[in-house]
């Protein structure tokens, strides 16, 4: 492990934690990915309906199916028995995977359906079920499945019980007409309380996200960013590339001109490098006066493009203002340095330390390949 300037920069040590695992979201905001063990409850929830209904059609006195066999009914709970099993298994082994999210989701509102239209009560319970089936999609995965299983459920309800009525030819009973507006008005309240507590969610989240000084993604955020662009850069196979940035000379500014000079700078550095990279790529306050950029889709070569604009734009800032001031950069390219956080960085942190002590600042260097990565 290098040892580091007192004065100039802390030990190698102190500043690297391992990356935590923060939530995933999607690159829209309209998804949230729950946990492992928040999907493994709703699993455990669709087996525990599924066990009520089968109980509810073969051994309740006097219950029969109201227009299918009972044989047709229970291979409807097989094969829907069948199918929850493969989309659990499905989870545990991904445990983000959207389109996963929506077919589970249609799967529960078929055979709630089913059930529904079977249900021999003339103001059938079952459907109930559908609010549970939207509540408990939607407040697990945010707005847009939360829309999708509202309309979806609003549509089989629609059809199921005119498909009954129609079969039969019975009216609609008052009772039956005040239960689906009353389901309704809870489902739309739901989903506008939802929306409320989503968008104050996403409010506090963006703030806890960023380093207050510069408005850069904070070092958590960056972690929780990173993990999941390694996790598709297993899918994808495209590369990207990591600059580590660090100011020469920034103790000097603070110790000379005071802190809040060196609060300008710092502010001044995050605008630049916002000003120097694409929107779909990443920037973070590390720590200090340290900075992380990571480019999507990019090799070490354009990487360097970028790290050298930076380095030309805060001279040029440096000169005007009479600030003594230079960024070093350690770059690096992610798998070939390193199939994590932590390995990767510490790689493209080891070439900024070489760069550092063999410069007296604006340094530019290349991580070089750990052996565990060759």
């Amino acid at each position: 492990m290098h040892q580091r300037r007192s004065t100039d920069r802390r030990s190698h040590m102190d500043r690297r934690d391992q990356p935590g695992h923060g939530t995933d979201s999607d690159d829209n905001g309209a998804y949230r990915y729950p946990s492992w063990q928040e999907q493994q409850v709703q699993f455990f929830t669709r087996y525990v309906f599924l066990i009520l209904g089968f109980l509810f059609f073969n051994m309740v006195d006097g219950i029969q199916p109201a227009y299918w066999s009972l044989s047709q009914l229970n291979l409807a709970f097989a094969v829907y028995f069948a199918l929850n099993t493969l989309l659990f298994l499905h989870a545990a082994k991904f445990h983000i995977h959207p389109r996963r999210y929506h077919v589970a989701m249609w799967v529960d509102i078929v055979i709630v359906s089913i059930c529904v239209l079977n249900d021999p009560y003339p103001i059938p319970p079952s459907l109930l079920v559908f609010i549970m089936v939207v509540l408990g999609n939607g407040m697990r995965y945010g707005m847009r499945l939360f829309a999708e299983a509202m309309v979806g459920s609003f549509t089989a309800t629609m059809l199921v019980l005119t498909a009954r009525y129609t079969i039969n030819g019975a009216e609609l009973s008052p009772g039956l007409v005040f239960l689906n507006l009353f389901g309704g008005i809870i489902l739309v309240y739901s989903y506008i309380l939802m929306g409320r507590i989503e968008r104050s969610r996403n409010e506090l989240e963006a703030h806890s996200n960023l380093d207050t000084l510069t408005g850069l993604l904070n070092r958590r955020a960056l972690q929780d960013v990173a993990q999941t662009m390694f996790q598709r850069l297993q899918r994808n196979k495209k590369k990207f590339a990591m600059l580590f940035a660090d100011m020469d000379k920034f103790k000097a500014v603070n110790d000379e001109l005071g802190h809040a000079a060196g609060d300008l700078v710092l502010k001044q550095f995050a605008d630049i490098v916002r000003n120097s990279i694409r929107g779909t790529d990443i920037a973070a306050r590390y720590g200090g006066d340290e900075f992380v950029m990571l480019l999507e889709d990019s090799d070490l070569n354009e990487a360097e493009v970028v790290a050298s604009r930076i380095q030309h734009r805060v001279s040029e800032w440096a000169a005007v203002n009479s600030i003594d001031i230079s960024v070093t950069f350690g770059l690096g390219e992610a798998p070939t340095h390193g199939d994590n956080f932590a390995s990767l960085l510490e790689q493209v942190d080891k070439a900024l330390y070489q760069s550092k002590s063999a410069h007296t600042g604006g340094g530019l260097a290349l991580a070089q390949c750990s052996p565990a990565a060759r």
